[in-house]
């Protein structure tokens, strides 16, 4: 368990969800590694902010939410060293006197990769997945904190290098990610982008110090 201090605080998933804002609990917004008992609302959370159920999707949806509830649950559960699936949970109380039990904001996984010698990548790096945040969590800087809690955890790996993909028409994730000092490093094409069925993934850096 990876633990260190943070200005939307870490904690261990292994304490209560219950915080209680008189003190001596949790803090009312928190960052904690997510555990297996996460799975069902993280991969709700994936597949509605990855997925429109619309089109022939709306018949698929069921087997790709199955498809990405197992491949996280294999992740979660694995051990895989410098891997971690990170959730950001917060109340929507405004009421600071009562305790409540915060919900699922956001989550994100940053993991260890290593380059091939043609990707002309640092040898050793860290790569940021599956970035989202609940709709009724946007735009209250849960993703930059979630980003930021990343780049924590990197440098606790020894690691100087931050990478992740984003959609070519994805401007608002682009400027969040311009805005946490991301930089394009290259435009990746493939044959469904070709073909007009997909836009450009743009690979981005962030250098670490």
């Amino acid at each position: 368990m990876t633990d260190f201090a943070y200005n939307f605080p870490f904690v261990p998933a292994s304490q209560s969800l219950v915080a209680n804002s008189g003190a001596a609990n949790l803090p009312r917004s928190f960052i904690r590694e997510a555990h297996p008992g996460d799975v069902a609302q993280l991969t709700e959370l994936l597949a509605s902010s990855f997925y429109h159920r619309t089109g022939w999707l709306y018949w698929a949806y069921p087997v790709i939410k199955l498809g990405i509830q197992e491949d996280l649950r294999q992740r979660i559960k694995g051990e895989k060293s410098n891997y971690l699936c990170l959730t950001a949970l917060t109340s929507t109380s405004e009421e600071a006197k009562i305790p409540v039990s915060p919900r699922m904001a956001g989550t994100v996984e940053v993991s260890q990769r290593q380059a091939w010698p043609w990707q002309g990548m640092s040898p050793h790096y860290a790569y940021v997945s599956n970035l989202a945040v609940a709709p009724g969590f946007r735009r209250r800087g849960i993703a930059g904190r979630l980003l930021a809690t990343c780049e924590t955890l990197v440098l606790g790996w020894q690691l100087r290098d931050l990478y992740l993909h984003v959609m070519a028409d994805n401007l608002p994730a682009r400027r969040l990610y311009q805005k946490a000092g991301f930089h394009l490093c290259r435009s990746e094409e493939t044959a469904a982008t070709w073909l007009g069925l997909q836009p450009r993934r743009l690979l981005l850096h962030k250098p670490l110090t």
